[in-house]
């Protein structure tokens, strides 16, 4: 997987914010704000190549069951794969 590099991530006033650069910002009109766990799978989105290694790097990083930390990986992966922010 590998995230889209016309994205980038800032932190604005203690939000992580990917902002829309380049081609991007001509197709996406706004901003999306991440909690720390999508801000960490986003970070780290470029080193997996499946989402089970990402799901595994999230139990690693946070007190969360297998069960939750799957479906956030899977909402994650599907909501910016939809919208071409990352790439599998």
């Amino acid at each position: 997987m590998k995230v889209n590099s016309d994205f980038v991530m800032r932190n604005i006033a203690g939000e992580n914010i990917l902002v829309p650069t380049g081609e991007a910002a001509e197709k996406f009109n706004g901003m999306i704000t991440m909690n720390e766990a999508a801000a960490f799978m986003w970070q780290n989105i470029d080193e997996v190549e499946t989402k089970e290694d990402l799901v595994k790097m999230v139990l690693d990083e946070f007190e969360v069951d297998e069960e939750t930390a799957t479906r956030d990986v899977e909402n994650f992966i599907n909501e910016l794969s939809s919208i071409n922010m990352i790439e599998l």
